[in-house]
């Protein structure tokens, strides 16, 4: 009996200590700033993980461009100040080449993943492994102006591209907008995503699996091809397109000049309803499918930021519990029932209360199933620059698209060669 006591009173004890030793942990947490988290949600349910958890957490919020500078430092540098941290869409095929992340097999399960968009999962995974967990999915969504397609007569929105040349030339011909559609082709990051979204609608992936290029071939042709013509002969694509960003773009939008915008952040529905910016309040919808040269090669561009952690880390354990409790479907409803972000889980497209809030989130849900994200490319900055150059070089029509395309080849040939 006395035996017993004694280790029900040493088993206690450690049950004790191990508490104690798990309350007094602490993490360090780097990410950005939600750009809808104007009432701070994501660090009041940080304290919230701390009461419930005992899990201290030291939580780092500033601009992308900051977190993104203080990161990469401390990858490179094996550096182990941080235990989750940022881990931005263009950045896989780097930060696992180095091993700078860890993958999350051991702590999620295949089923809770399978829960989940699989644009997001397959954008930060690798082999079947999952290294982030999404904490803002920026999905882009393809929006029309009902109001000006009905007043043409036209029943639905186009789901391939002849359609939405059609339509947009019928629209024109009676004088409802000047363009059916423009674009954020100025020479930047928003061209590289542009770009991109058009060669998947025509079925091209740009690279294979392991890096090799298929940019020159037919697809990713015909995808440049389209909106070259679209700008220059068709005259269907605004051609202030090739200097103007996705505020201009949106602002055009607004104004009730176009009748697509085929790549909407999810704020656009929500802005074109504001009388404050927009002219077609009431007026816009969200479609049931994206147009595409053909309907099976529907796609869509994701462009999320995850969290990860680092192989550097020394309280891996205590790191996952925070992702897992940040990303929860739980907490995830709270955050868009009080500020609108957008779900990373299929079910909450679905859920009862976020629909009564927004209803147009049923059709977010069916286009977000056909998100992709970047090519992995471990070298995608450059990848991105001379792209830019080169689709630019062939909007103007400084080159055909036949040649911007084999002169991005030449300036990448490095890397495959």
């Amino acid at each position: 009996m006395e035996r017993r006591i004694m280790w029900v009173v040493v088993l206690v004890g450690l049950l004790l200590l191990g508490s104690r030793v798990w309350a007094e942990q602490s993490i360090t947490v780097i990410m950005p700033r939600h750009e809808m988290d104007i009432k701070g949600v994501w660090e009041r349910q940080t304290r919230e993980f701390e009461k419930e958890t005992g899990i201290k957490v030291e939580l780092i919020q500033m601009a992308w461009e900051r977190v993104a500078d203080k990161v990469l430092t401390e990858m490179a540098s094996g550096g182990s100040a941080y235990d989750v941290i940022e881990f931005d869409n263009v950045w896989p095929a780097k930060f696992l080449s180095a091993g700078w992340i860890i993958p999350l097999d051991e702590f999620i399960d295949r089923e809770t993943v399978d829960e989940m968009l699989p644009g997001l999962v397959s954008t930060f995974s690798k082999d079947g492994h999952l290294y982030g967990v999404v904490w803002n999915n920026d999905t882009r969504f393809f929006m029309y102006n009902k109001k000006k397609l009905e007043l043409a007569g036209i029943a639905v929105p186009p789901k391939t591209w002849d359609e939405f040349t059609e339509q947009t030339k019928k629209m024109q011909a009676a004088n409802i907008i000047r363009y059916g559609y423009i674009g954020a082709w100025e020479q930047s990051q928003m061209l590289t995503n542009e770009f991109t979204f058009f060669c998947y609608s025509f079925g091209s992936n740009l690279f294979t699996e392991d890096g090799k290029p298929t940019f020159l071939e037919k697809p990713a042709i015909d995808a440049l091809s389209f909106m070259v013509d679209a700008v220059n002969k068709e005259k269907t694509v605004d051609p202030a397109s090739i200097t103007a960003n996705y505020e201009m773009a949106a602002n055009v939008f607004y104004n009730g000049e176009t009748a697509f915008f085929l790549q909407a952040w999810p704020g656009v529905y929500a802005y074109s309803n504001d009388p404050s910016v927009s002219k077609i309040v009431g007026e816009v919808e969200v479609a049931e499918w994206i147009p595409a040269a053909r309907e099976e090669f529907q796609a869509t561009l994701t462009l999320p930021e995850a969290l990860a952690i680092p192989a550097t880390s020394k309280n891996k354990e205590a790191a996952w519990k925070y992702i897992e409790y940040m990303t929860s479907p739980e907490r995830e409803k709270q955050r868009c029932l009080e500020i609108g972000v957008l779900p990373i889980w299929k079910k909450l497209f679905t859920d009862p209360d976020l629909l009564a809030l927004y209803p147009y989130w049923k059709y977010f849900g069916e286009q977000a199933l056909y998100a992709r994200g970047h090519p992995k490319l471990l070298w995608f900055d450059e990848w991105a620059v001379a792209q830019q150059i080169e689709v630019q070089n062939a909007l103007s029509g400084a080159k055909t698209p036949e040649q911007a395309l084999k002169d991005l080849y030449e300036a990448i040939k490095r890397h495959f060669e």
